[in-house]
């Protein structure tokens, strides 16, 4: 049994036979030959009896020029050879109609080979299915037979694909009994191609069962782009996700196309909100900004531009622009930052102006000031000038004091070493004899006192010079301990010499010898009996340190900033009993700084006090 595409090819065979007999005939005519030729005597079947043995199609070459096809016989009858000729039908429109057959079916295999299109023909009772020429071409295979089975197909198909193959077969069972599906065919180079199979079941012949008849489409092509394209809205879509500001796309009936994630965190929207296909007037509704939104107006060049602020607080800038298909583009920048900037420059604006007008007030305030300054000023200088002329009377009074007060004192104090002595002879009374101790005691305080004024009154002045030489410090520490040793002994108070072996310094002996002397007496001034005294020192970078500790009666922390200022003391029951101007330790401190050094006093009331000096060593 054939299927319908053999027999239109059989057909097509014998057209093209009858087709080359006319030519032959038409070549007879054109010679002008009335009689059969020979060649075509031996196709004539000769039969007995007289009877029509065979029939011969024949072309007859007419006056009018014209060949017509016959259907010519041939029999023997009385031993003549008798050929009659019966016109049984004219057969051009046949043959001009199946040579169009041929001509069509040329042009629908060159139209189909050229639009990548093939038929197929699955005859469902054989289990066989028909391809054209066209469908193996897409699949660059040979055309060994036109008639393949199922699975020499299904061998073809890509494995993710096979229930696509299936679909085809379904089809019989659908009630619209037909099939749409897409699969991929391997090409006989390895690569894939994508086809799409359409057609449906026709029963033609029942009793030649159903057939499954389609054409298939290569849509390789297609796949590929729709690939290039899916990838390209792919890295399109990640560049707007990627962007710094909002983005969203309408279209032309104010639909959303698409937007990325940073339009939903500004408007505080969540990915369902904002749906490919809601309307812009939903989204703007769901995030309260109502008709805030911009819209342009004008052509595709015209930029709509607003700020606005939304329901969260932040401010956007918003630039919408028509597509050419009618639609909108709309990019937000966050501008909060900006707004936020300008509110605080408007605040600073303010700020500066009150800060302008308070600065004009105080500016004449100052004006005022200023006036009073130059007052204070020249009364400054007024009293400046009084002051020198004060200091100087001072200095005056003191050189005096010095010349009218130490020679006499210098003179009572004498005598009373003598009256004490008893070079002369003895005192008459025992009496005598404490009077002139107590007169040498008192003026030889009287003269420490004296000096140490006029000392600090010529350091004040910036007369006070030093006679820096090399020092050795143990030589003047050793004098200083016997002057004292004696004060100590009476106030049974022990001195402890723990000083190391120092560097040499640069110094005036007597300046540092003076130091010492106040600060050991005023140590063993202000330790009460029992208590110790302990000199230390060490040397370090250069500078050589002295210390004088005590475990006297120490100092409250709110005197410890006035100590050490001239004539400051500090009011106790213990300093009560002993007198004294204040002078030590300023003049101490002085004396010290001359020499470039520096004096501290750290003391713990009821504890004690240590009172340290620096002075410079000399370096090799």
């Amino acid at each position: 049994m054939l299927s319908g595409p053999e027999r239109t090819e059989e057909r097509m065979s014998d057209a093209t036979t009858t087709r080359q007999d006319a030519m032959k005939w038409r070549e007879v005519a054109s010679q002008r030959r009335r009689t059969l030729p020979s060649g075509l005597l031996p196709r004539l079947a000769l039969g007995v009896s007289g009877l029509a043995l065979a029939a011969l199609n024949v072309a007859l070459y007419l006056q009018d020029g014209m060949s017509r096809p016959l259907v010519a016989s041939a029999a023997l009858s009385g031993g003549y050879l008798v050929l009659a000729y019966m016109l049984v039908r004219l057969r051009e429109s046949k043959l001009e109609a199946e040579a169009a057959l041929v001509e069509n079916q040329q042009r629908f295999d060159m139209a189909f080979a050229g639009a990548r299109c093939g038929i197929w023909d699955w005859d469902l009772s054989e289990n066989r299915v028909y391809w054209s020429s066209a469908m193996f071409d897409m699949v660059g295979l040979k055309q060994a037979s036109k008639r393949l089975s199922p699975n020499e197909i299904k061998a073809l198909a890509h494995p993710d694909d096979m229930d696509a193959i299936d679909e085809i077969s379904r089809a019989v069972t659908r009630p619209s009994r037909s099939y749409d599906t897409t699969f991929r065919l391997r090409h006989a180079d390895g690569s894939w191609i994508w086809m799409h199979a359409k057609g449906q079941v026709w029963s033609g012949n029942r009793a030649a069962g159903d057939r499954l008849v389609g054409i298939t489409i290569d849509i390789t092509e297609q796949k590929i782009a729709e690939a290039r394209v899916s990838e390209a809205n792919e890295r399109l879509r990640d560049a707007i996700e990627n962007i710094g500001e909002a983005f969203v796309l309408w279209d032309a009936e104010g639909k959303l196309v698409t937007a990325n994630s940073k339009l939903g965190e500004f408007l505080n929207l969540s990915e369902d909100a904002m749906a490919p296909g809601i309307t812009r007037d939903t989204v703007m509704s769901r995030a309260g900004v109502g008709d805030a939104w911009p819209v342009a107006e004008g052509g595709e060049t015209e930029t709509a531009v607003s700020e606005i602020r939304l329901p969260t607080g932040r401010w956007l800038q918003i630039s919408e622009r028509r597509t050419k298909t009618g639609g909108h583009v709309n990019v937000g920048t966050d501008i909060t930052a900006i707004k936020e900037q300008e509110a605080a420059l408007t605040d600073n604006k303010l700020a500066l102006e009150k800060t302008v007008r308070d600065l004009e007030s105080s500016r004449r305030k100052l004006q005022e000031q200023a006036r009073q300054l130059v007052d204070l000023a020249e009364k400054y200088a007024s009293e400046k000038t009084r002051a020198e002329a004060a200091n100087r009377s001072k200095s005056e009074f003191l050189a005096n004091m010095s010349h009218e007060l130490r020679t006499p004192l210098n003179a009572i104090i004498g005598f009373s070493e003598i009256m004490g002595s008893g070079l002369f002879g003895e005192l008459g009374s025992p009496k005598y004899k404490e009077y002139a101790s107590d007169i040498h005691a008192s003026g030889t305080h009287l003269l420490e006192l004296i000096n140490d004024i006029l000392d600090m009154s010529k350091i004040e002045a910036g007369r006070m010079t030093l006679e820096a030489q090399p020092l050795d410090l143990s030589e003047v520490v050793e004098e200083s301990l016997r002057l004292v040793s004696g004060r100590a002994e009476v106030a049974k108070v022990t001195i402890e010499n723990e000083l190391p072996a120092l560097p040499t310094v640069q110094a005036d002996k007597r300046a540092v010898k003076q130091v010492l002397l106040n600060l050991l007496s005023n140590a063993v001034k202000f330790t009460p009996a029992g208590g110790s005294i302990h000199l230390k020192g060490s040397s370090t970078d250069g500078i050589v340190t002295i210390a004088v500790e005590d475990t006297g009666i120490g100092i409250p922390a709110s005197a410890l900033p006035k100590i050490g200022r001239p004539f400051e003391q500090v009011e106790s029951q213990h300093s009560k009993k002993h007198k004294g101007t204040g002078l030590g330790l300023a003049l101490s401190r002085s004396l010290v700084e001359l020499h470039g050094g520096t004096l501290t006093i750290e003391s713990t009331e009821g504890v004690g006090t240590t009172v340290s000096f620096t002075l410079p060593a000399i370096t090799v």
